[in-house]
């Protein structure tokens, strides 16, 4: 078993049972305790979870469960093309972009293969899909093991394959994101992409609905001040947000137009 994989059955085993130890952790994954702890220790720097004497605690038992990708995909359509559209004029043309597997970044995926000129590595076989469609575009799809929910690739494979590249822009859409804690995402997986794609690009770039800021989940991806720039929409009542070295972008709904 991977070590991600590990760390995902840890998170589920912690999501039922709010509390582990690493003596049942052992015997149910069959690695020794010291490899435990060091998974444990390794998933409380990412802000996982909390090592207590003897096992681990989650960080917060108030988190709930992230919609489905196809729930996802029906939510705040306007909102995400806004932010599409926008983020799609701040990447220059012949860029090339890292972008994660969200509906957010699916509907930016959209409006840069309408416009082309554009390199893309994805985990997404939705994006990129897409993207091929574009004039004068070339896209990467990222190896993995596929995940049962969301059409993308993860896992050891595919961290590895991020780090043979150097692009300009990281695109990420997280679950959501805090003025304090940063972006965080529902899925240790996810956040490992995210996080690594960061780490080989230039300059990150993130999307987010105005629901998701101030919106906190279970494992961190970055701080505010790793955050080059912020794409959200303007809609009334939404809480604000400042990035420490950043900008941040709002998206008018009016201005929406449906990508080609």
């Amino acid at each position: 078993m991977w070590s991600h994989e590990r760390q995902q059955r840890i998170m589920d085993l912690l999501e039922s049972n709010q509390k582990v130890s690493t003596k049942a952790l052992s015997a149910t994954l069959g690695v020794s305790r010291e490899t435990i702890r060091r998974d444990l220790k390794d998933m409380e720097q990412k802000g996982v979870l909390l090592c207590v004497h003897g096992g681990a605690k989650p960080i917060s038992s108030i988190i709930e469960p992230e919609a489905t990708f196809a729930q996802r995909q029906e939510q705040f359509h306007d909102q995400k093309q806004a932010i599409g559209q926008l983020a799609c004029d701040l990447i220059p043309h012949n860029s090339t972009c890292f972008i994660d597997a969200g509906t957010t970044t699916l509907a930016f995926a959209r409006s840069l293969a309408a416009r082309g000129n554009i390199r893309v590595i994805t985990n997404s076989l939705e994006i990129s899909q897409i993207i091929n469609r574009g004039h004068n575009c070339d896209v990467l799809l990222l190896g993995g093991r596929p995940h049962s929910d969301v059409p993308a690739t993860y896992g050891e494979m595919t961290l590895s394959e991020i780090d043979r590249f150097l692009a300009d822009f990281a695109v990420i859409s997280p679950t959501g994101l805090h003025q304090n804690r940063g972006a965080t995402d529902y899925e240790l997986h996810e956040a490992e992409v995210a996080r690594a794609m960061m780490r080989r690009a230039r300059a990150c770039m993130m999307l987010c609905n105005s629901d998701k800021i101030g919106a906190e989940s279970r494992v961190s991806i970055c701080r505010l001040d790793e955050v080059d720039h912020l794409v959200t929409d303007t809609l009334p009542g939404g809480q604000d947000i400042i990035l420490p070295r950043g900008t941040v972008h709002r998206a008018n709904l009016e201005n929406v137009t449906s990508p080609v």
